[in-house]
């Protein structure tokens, strides 16, 4: 490849000739680090991006000549990249251990990190175990050296820093590595190795050997410098990334944190002193003009050398062809993509991209870290609330073995209990809904089947409705953006902070829908503060790239006002015209309608007001709707109206159910975004009692620290005997403010604005805040009286605080006489995951099922009240698949009678994960799946006992019994007794012509189910048992 022999041509001496006042192309950096002599290089930046696409250039790279040539390369270097601190100890950890290890033990490397993990603190020792297969270990060492080196035992292994022991196999998640380790074992004997997904817990990769590092540091604290030195390595060269960027990043952490301004200061010059700096350029206007136009770039080639670098191969080679034919030592088109180009002085050659060609952006395609796994929503613990498809609403108690059987055992009202085989677990779900304790039902009575009988009939018509605007949606077109710009891309590359995965997911969501010709209908989901406003910035500035206006709509006055506030902070380095249209812009309302009629405003911002009749647009592409269930019935249908042949965003913190995405996609598509900001601190919560001494604490522990405080109070009427009471529990240095809804908008804006430049320390408020005050120095807040509120305003206020790096507290403040229905909501708060220990994703229950009526509908929201989240959408999912003719129909709740039926020994699969287990044991459909999910169990759990195996026969026989209309299969001495359904001609013929049949009289299905197939006849036949598990494990349709 052209390309790979000119790098070889490049100066290897580029460092020791290095010049202060030398710019370096962008795009050469990384090529510049692999051709150099040094050996060990650290390179610094302030660009996580920069730093991104060096990485993967060289990794690149590196693959490409692994694939050409398979001898190993002298020349290749090691390479790692360690972007960020998070705040979680293992990562902390695990950065440090990777730093030593490659220290000590790369002979050549290449590590790329940003400024603020080069100016952290290294610790010189930690420990390690090496395993290698075939050797042989002792249990109680390895679990000894996990628990002395800062491991905590679990029974899943979910996070780093974590071990656990199941038979024969050991589970370990060491803080270095993105995947945890098994290690399967026979007796004392290392058998296999291999990494496994923290998700799915199911093994990747097989490894020979592996090296185990402790979960703690010791030894003596170094800076980077000194720990190079410390460990010998004093050839390693540091280079830093623009200075300049590099001393204004600094002053950035040292206006976050103060206390170690010297501290930071000291090691920075350290450093300093140490490395050598590089300042980046690009190429000018004028040279990406030349570049664009062939005749001049034929020219160009006349005296230079042009390598032209490409994902988009053959379409260049076409555009090119003429220019290649006159000019085939000097022009070459290579299909190795490129981030960026440059220009060698040395070689006279120019090296172009497809960004200084066509202006599109490289997208990197590196694999990025895994967030933290959380508990499952509809993993069903005892306690729960539980809904049976045939009996109704109870409560699960528990795994019960009985007679080697095991059983789940349900209690309903009366005390009545009821024994659910765990093969027909799919008959169970959890019961998600509301707050509110549901109604147990009682065995044996008739209310329950008549409500569920009226629901399938609701959902026969709602899936009919589903289908139609899927199919309405497919046909509809609408406008096809272009691809992103190096506008685009220069607008992206200001935002502040790091994007998270599930942000990035969003926002390819939305450029793909934005690129594609159907009219784009997207909810975007997130937690308060998880950056739904950067997808929605990004989306207008794509639109309003390609010549569109676009409209935002906020629910109230305040919360458009501080929209148009961030976004003109946003876009104010681009000739992009915005504007706010509300209450509180009447005196200019009728020159922005004039300017957005003539298509001079690209962008509005601004409530309900928007959705008038006097606002005309010229060319109107996009409409952003942020926090869409707030907005009253008419301002909805006029929503409605508009959103017909428009491209639509939609914004909501109200937590949507992942499956109902799964299910349910075509009514609009959603994205979730998941993952909590880097380096954001969980909100630590506390329910107190209303005490003087309590609540002055509070405030004062935050005004310590130079924070402020909003206080929640919801009574209007009574707010300034509230500001007054508080007024005599604090100091008078203390100012305080209030807000709530009856205030004048303007008086409201302008406390606002006051509060967040300082002027007092504490704003008293109404609920009215709950939505987009976003003021980083607020990391307190406390709510008085919070059980008379909504769990979903308790969760909406909470995320006012804890937006910046420093941690957030919110304190629940009971009053003194609490209700029955208050006493019930504080237990909820209890219940909910996460919200005591402050967890980021809190699964509140009241609002899952709120987020999925916003979607599905009043009509149905109800619905879902009534038979909770899980059964409702599995019987919705089951209907819309029948009406496609998608659905293949079985016989349901069969019975499978032997004589051993086999379970899951309590030795072999514990706890929790044991009721996960039967539970997708009970779901399965096809013996594919049941041989999948064998195969996942071995690998988690080890060798498969005997009780086991006998338990995934009996599964063996109920998937065929189901597909073959047999309702029971009961063991006898010699053989099975087979209980077919009506019209089962075809399958006992069938059946007949591979095994010997004999035929049983006529009669009625006998035990427990006799009533509740209505006494129905059914067709009996034997057959012999060898012969027919032949059949049974084939698995076949008759």
């Amino acid at each position: 490849m052209e390309f790979f022999n000119f790098l070889k041509q490049m100066d290897k001496s580029f460092f020791a000739k290095l010049n202060e006042k030398d710019k370096v192309y962008r795009g050469e950096i990384p090529w510049i680090l692999q051709q150099s002599k040094a050996k060990k290089i650290i390179y610094i930046s302030t660009s996580n991006k920069n730093l991104e696409n060096y990485y993967s250039m060289l990794d690149n790279y590196y693959n490409e000549k692994n694939t050409f040539s398979k001898s190993s390369d002298k020349d290749t270097k090691y390479i790692d990249i360690f972007e960020n601190i998070s705040q979680t100890k293992e990562d902390i950890v695990g950065i440090n251990v990777k730093m030593l290890d490659i220290l000590r033990n790369q002979d050549k490397f290449i590590l790329f990190m940003n400024l603020q993990i080069s100016l952290d603190i290294f610790f010189e020792k930690v420990n390690f175990l090496e395993f290698k297969i075939g050797s042989e270990y002792k249990f109680e060492k390895i679990k000894k050296f996990f628990l002395e080196n800062g491991y905590e035992s679990s029974y899943l292994v979910e996070k780093k820093g974590q071990f656990s022991q199941r038979g024969d196999i050991v589970d370990i998640f060491p803080p270095d590595l993105e995947n945890p380790v098994r290690l399967e074992f026979f007796g004392d004997e290392l058998e296999s190795i291999r990494f496994f997904e923290v998700d799915s817990q199911i093994s990747i990769e097989k490894i020979k050997e592996i090296k185990i590092f402790g979960n703690i540091l010791s030894g003596s604290e170094y800076e980077l410098v000194e720990m190079i030195s410390e460990i010998n390595n004093d050839e390693v060269l540091i280079a830093i990334e623009n200075k300049e960027l590099i001393d204004y990043k600094m002053e950035e952490y040292i206006l976050l944190n103060r206390k170690k301004e010297n501290l930071y200061r000291k090691r920075y010059e350290n450093l300093k002193k140490k490395s050598f700096f590089i300042s980046t350029k690009n190429f000018s206007k004028e040279q990406l003009e030349t570049f664009k136009d062939k005749e001049k770039l034929e020219k160009l080639a006349n005296q230079n050398k042009i390598f032209i670098q490409t994902k988009n191969y053959e379409k260049k080679l076409s555009e090119y062809n003429h220019i290649l034919k006159k000019n085939q030592n000097n022009f070459f088109v290579s299909n190795f993509e490129l981030f960026e180009g440059f220009f060698s002085e040395k070689n006279k050659s120019f090296i172009l991209t497809d960004r200084e060609l066509d202006g599109y952006i490289y997208e990197n395609s590196r694999k990025i870290k895994k967030s933290i796994k959380y508990k499952k929503l509809n993993q069903i613990l005892v306690d729960d609330y539980v809904i049976h498809i045939q009996y109704g609403v109870g409560i699960y108690k528990g795994i019960q073995t009985i007679d080697d059987k095991d059983y789940l055992k349900v209690k309903y009202a009366d005390e009545d209990i009821l024994y659910i085989p765990v093969e027909k677990l799919d008959r169970l779900e959890k019961y998600i809904s509301n707050d509110l304790e549901p109604k147990l039902f009682r065995l044996g009575t008739s209310g329950f089947k008549r409500k569920r009988k009226k629901l399938e009939e609701d959902i026969q018509k709602f899936a009919a409705e589903l289908i139609k605007i899927q199919a309405r949606r497919k046909r509809q077109t609408g406008f096809i953006y272009q691809k992103d710009t190096v506008w685009q891309e220069e607008f992206e590359e200001s935002f502040p902070f790091e994007v998270t995965p599930d942000q990035k997911k969003a926002i390819d969501d939305v450029k793909s829908d934005m690129e594609s010709p159907k009219i784009m209908d997207r909810l975007v989901c997130g937690d308060v503060g998880y950056g739904k406003t950067e997808v929605a910035m990004r989306s207008a500035f794509k639109a309003i790239d390609n010549g569109k206006q676009v409209i935002l709509v906020a629910p109230t006055t305040i919360l458009a006002q501080q929209h148009f506030e961030r976004f003109k902070k946003r876009f104010e380095n681009y000739p992009i015209i915005i504007e706010n249209l509300s209450r509180l812009t009447k005196s200019k309302s009728d020159e922005i309608l004039k300017n957005l009629k003539n298509g001079t405003v690209d962008l509005v911002i601004g409530t309900h007001r928007l959705l008038s009749d006097d606002v005309v647009f010229n060319n109107l592409g996009l409409l952003i709707i942020d926090e869409e269930q707030k907005f009253g019935v008419k301002a909805k249908e006029k929503l409605k109206e508009k959103k017909n042949k428009l491209d639509v965003l939609t914004l909501t913190a109200t937590p949507i159910p992942r499956t109902l995405n799964l299910s349910l996609l075509g009514i609009r598509d959603i994205s979730i975004i998941d993952t909590p900001p880097v380096n954001r601190l969980p909100i630590i919560t506390e329910i107190l009692e209303w005490d003087e001494n309590k609540v002055k604490m509070a405030i004062l522990k935050e005004l310590s620290r130079d924070g402020q405080v909003f206080y929640i109070y919801n009574d209007v009427k009574n707010m300034k005997n509230k500001v007054q009471e508080l007024k005599e529990i604090i100091p008078d240095f203390v100012k305080i403010e209030f807000i709530h809804g009856q205030l004048p908008p303007q008086e409201i804006k302008d406390k606002l604005i006051r509060f967040e430049n300082g002027d007092f320390d504490i704003l008293v408020a109404s609920t009215i805040i709950e939505n987009g005050i976003d003021i980083p120095n607020v990391n307190t807040i406390l709510i008085e009286n919070f059980t008379g509120l909504g769990l979903a305003q308790v969760y909406q206020l909470k995320g006012r605080v804890g937006r910046s790096n420093r941690q957030g507290y919110c304190y629940l403040l009971k009053t003194r006489n609490t209700t029955k229905l208050g006493k019930q909501k504080e237990d909820s708060l209890f219940k909910v995951e996460g919200i005591k220990s402050g967890g980021f994703q809190i699964s509140v229950e009241d609002l899952k099922i709120r987020g999925a009526g916003e979607i599905l509908g009043d009509k149905q929201h109800g619905t879902i009240e009534t038979f909770g989240y899980d059964l409702y959408i599995k019987m919705l999912n089951e209907e819309i698949q029948r009406q496609k003719g998608e659905f293949s129909e079985k016989v349901e709740n069969v019975e499978i009678i032997l004589f051993d039926q086999g379970f899951i020994p309590e030795n072999y699969i514990q706890n929790e994960e044991k009721l996960n287990i039967y539970r997708r044991f009970a779901t399965l459909s096809s013996n594919e799946e049941l041989k999948d999910l064998v195969f996942e169990i071995k690998d988690r759990f080890g060798k498969i006992p005997e009780s086991l195996k006998k338990f995934i026969m009996s599964i063996k026989f109920k998937l065929f019994a189901q597909k073959n209309k047999i309702k029971r299969t009961l063991e006898v001495k010699d053989g099975y007794r087979l209980y077919f359904v009506e019209n089962c001609e075809k399958e006992i013929k069938n059946l007949a012509e591979k095994i010997k049949i004999k035929k049983v009289e006529s009669l009625e299905i006998l035990g427990e189910n006799k009533k509740n197939v209505n006494e129905e006849n059914f067709v009996v036949i034997e057959v012999l048992k060898k012969e027919f598990l032949e059949v049974v494990k084939r698995g076949e349709k008759l």
